[in-house]
């Protein structure tokens, strides 16, 4: 894992419909990954009292992107309610790694902070439904397969929920045997994202990296001692010292409103700066959260409003300090 990897969270704007306007934009970005925020998974009945109930009109594990009322997949069906947009998705996405686009990788990913979705998958999975769940991402597997080829290279893990261990390795598990690849994206308590990493790795499943948040409730995790502690947790996985090869650190970029900090590409406490202050370590690379912030920022930095291609700039600058060989990339990219 020896290239930079500069990934984006995308939400909204490049859903079904909405991201044909910006498949341009992604291919001069400089962006390497694309995380498509967010999958979410249906209840038809209740999972807990305590804000997970049913959801009329869902199936148990369908998959709906985003704000809820995109149904991607049901079952065995892809694109379930006709939609137009739903069925151009897979060749829109396709278009964001080609004609000279630096996207190597999209990945879906499932979770994120309120939601319901891995407490869904736990009572799917203490309830017989294993195959449900199985079979709604073999179909979303299959829809996005073009000339032989998933555009999805696989799934990123955003739990922010309390469930079993369990959860997290069975349903990795089930992925990687559909042929995804997984990543996590943890904002605090390293050892138990370790204990998860560890009893994957122990079965031959490599989980890909972690998309470490370092901004809200993971706003500390740039400071040398709390860096220490997720580099620690890896390397005792991966093996002595290799840790922060696994590592991609995410900041959210100015107008994330939902966010804190926010920072610009450069200048004072940007992006560039702040992953300078971690060059030693040699990250693999950096995530900005989220790319529908920059579209529709309007604040400047140093006088600019600020491009995606800024912020990818940046990554690839502020990770290079510590790094000749990065720098020599970074000088060329710029």
């Amino acid at each position: 894992m020896s290239a930079v990897n500069v990934a984006a969270y995308c939400s909204g704007d490049f859903g079904p419909g909405k991201c044909k306007k910006h498949i341009q934009d992604v291919q001069q970005s400089g962006l390497t990954t694309i995380i498509l925020w967010s999958m979410h998974l249906g209840r038809a009945g209740d999972v807990n009292p305590a804000g997970c109930q049913a959801i009329a009109g869902q199936s148990w594990g369908e998959l709906v992107f985003n704000d809820g009322d995109i149904r991607i997949v049901d079952g065995d069906t892809f694109n379930p309610n006709n939609d137009p947009e739903v069925a151009d998705w897979p060749h829109d996405l396709l278009q964001m790694k080609q004609n000279g686009s630096q996207v190597s990788k999209i990945f879906i990913s499932i979770g994120g902070w309120r939601v319901c979705d891995f407490q869904t998958i736990e009572y799917m999975l203490e309830h017989d439904m294993q195959d449900v769940l199985r079979r709604n991402f073999q179909t979303l597997r299959e829809a996005f397969t073009i000339e032989g080829q998933c555009l999805i290279d696989g799934i990123d893990l955003d739990n922010e929920e309390p469930v079993k261990a369990s959860t997290i390795t069975v349903f990795s598990q089930m992925l990687f045997e559909l042929g995804f690849e997984v990543t996590f994206c943890p904002y605090s308590n390293p050892a138990q994202w370790q204990g998860y990493m560890q009893t994957l790795w122990d079965k031959g499943y490599k989980v890909s990296w972690w998309n470490l948040q370092c901004y809200s409730g993971g706003a500390e995790n740039l400071d040398p001692d709390e860096l220490d502690r997720w580099v620690d947790a890896l390397s005792q996985v991966v093996g002595k010292g290799q840790g922060a090869a696994y590592i991609v650190a995410g900041l959210a970029v100015r107008g994330a409103n939902d966010s804190n900090p926010q920072e610009c590409p450069f200048g004072l406490g940007g992006v560039c700066e702040s992953l300078a202050s971690v060059g030693q370590y040699s990250l693999t690379g950096g995530f900005l959260w989220k790319y529908d912030s920059v579209l529709s920022n309007a604040q400047p930095c140093s006088g600019v409003v600020p491009h995606m291609s800024d912020y990818t700039r940046a990554i690839r600058e502020g990770l290079a300090k510590h790094d000749p060989a990065r720098s020599d990339t970074a000088t060329h990219m710029a």
